[in-house]
């Protein structure tokens, strides 16, 4: 096989690029035409540019001292490539209007969210009761519902008797309703509590979840962005990694007027992320006013929580040029971490706006209810 037709195969790996999709074939005719010595040449410039994320991702994953590099220049790269971005944004309008507009089809998995999350924080009146009621509940549902992959609480260390709690549902068919010796155990009003959910819902599902008592419940479906992967034969290496999970909840204000410029940007690297980091189990978020809730589901440091944000990378600069600018300044309103120790510990290390999350670790003593399990059933 020739330097040419090997970096052509190459070119044609699963982690394609939407602009890959776009150059790879009329550069590929040009390259058959050329001297074999300066098209591997070409070649490979090609595959390094188009397939950076890749790359980089592999560098970041093999390559010792890389991390500790980039880790330092992060604080210093960040800001400055937030405050030019002005004068880049242009340029994305440009070529997502050239390039990009009739590409991507509605469907595609890196723009869809069958499974469902729920996070709630909740006012009890005994936590004591509430641990035991929760604990019975929870062990049960996720050792006897196949698509129930996570159910689990935390009480909130900074506001007193309230609780945490999060859910990973397959699908509808594994929602169900909270037995009353648990909603019992609640005590706080549509002002104190909230419910927040991402993906699939369905009007029945809102129905069970609403009968948990009084709470403001933030239920959009259909208007997830980002992604919740599916547990699919095709998905299993991202959801059997072995690794436990590192999951955040977020609420970030975003800047007046800038929702939809930001949405759409988040889309199109979520749409990146997608296929570079296959152990991202969900990099999804909806708006609620001028607000924005994020959630992320990394089921391994590496192939998800780095490989979804490489450095450099097109991910990176779609990023770092279109959504982060976006967001208002300072420390999101609401911000969790639920993760073990070391994982979060080194997230914190490559990005210290990290440390913004408020920290739960599944091996403490603080969990209440099972460990999530994304690997079950496979």
């Amino acid at each position: 096989m020739s330097a040419t037709s090997f970096l052509a195969s190459l070119l044609a790996w699963p982690w394609d690029s939407p602009l890959a999709a776009v150059v790879e074939p009329t550069m590929m005719d040009q390259l058959a035409e050329i001297d074999p010595y300066y098209a591997g040449k070409v070649a490979l410039g090609l595959f390094v540019f188009l397939k950076l994320d890749f790359v980089a991702t592999f560098i970041a994953r093999w390559l010792p001292g890389y991390n500790l590099i980039i880790n330092a220049a992060a604080p210093f790269l960040v800001p400055l490539f937030v405050k030019i971005s002005p004068m880049i944004k242009p340029i994305y309008a440009l070529t997502d209007m050239l390039l990009f507009k009739n590409h991507r089809s509605p469907s595609r998995p890196s723009a869809s969210s069958k499974p469902i999350v729920i996070f709630a924080s909740r006012t009890v009146k005994d936590e004591a009761k509430y641990k035991k009621e929760f604990e019975t509940y929870a062990g049960y549902l996720q050792r006897n519902t196949l698509g129930v992959r996570a159910a689990f609480s935390f009480m909130d260390r900074e506001k007193p008797n309230t609780a945490l709690q999060f859910f990973w549902f397959d699908g509808p068919s594994d929602v169900t309703a909270q037995p009353s010796k648990l909603t019992a155990c609640y005590k706080g009003t549509t002002k104190t509590d909230y419910c927040q959910s991402w993906g699939g819902i369905d009007e029945k599902s809102k129905k069970l979840l609403e009968g948990s008592g009084a709470c403001t419940y933030g239920f959009v479906a259909g208007g997830t962005r980002g992604f919740l992967r599916e547990p699919t034969k095709a998905n299993k290496k991202g959801f059997t990694t072995g690794s436990m999970p590192m999951i955040w909840v977020s609420k970030r204000p975003i800047r007046s007027g800038r929702l939809a410029s930001c949405g759409k940007h988040f889309q199109a690297g979520t749409d990146m992320m997608y296929p570079n980091a296959p152990a991202a189990l969900g990099i999804a978020a909806f708006t609620e006013e001028q607000s924005e809730w994020a959630l992320r589901v990394f089921n391994d440091y590496y192939a998800a929580f780095k490989a979804h944000f490489p450095v450099p990378s097109w991910i990176l600069f779609r990023m770092v040029f279109n959504v982060i600018p976006e967001w208002e300044p300072g420390l999101f309103p609401i911000g969790f971490s639920f993760s073990a120790k070391k994982d979060i510990e080194a997230a914190v290390k490559s990005n210290g706006g990290n440390a913004a999350y408020k920290q739960y670790y599944f091996e403490s003593d603080e969990l209440i209810g099972p460990a999530p399990d994304f690997g079950k059933g496979f």
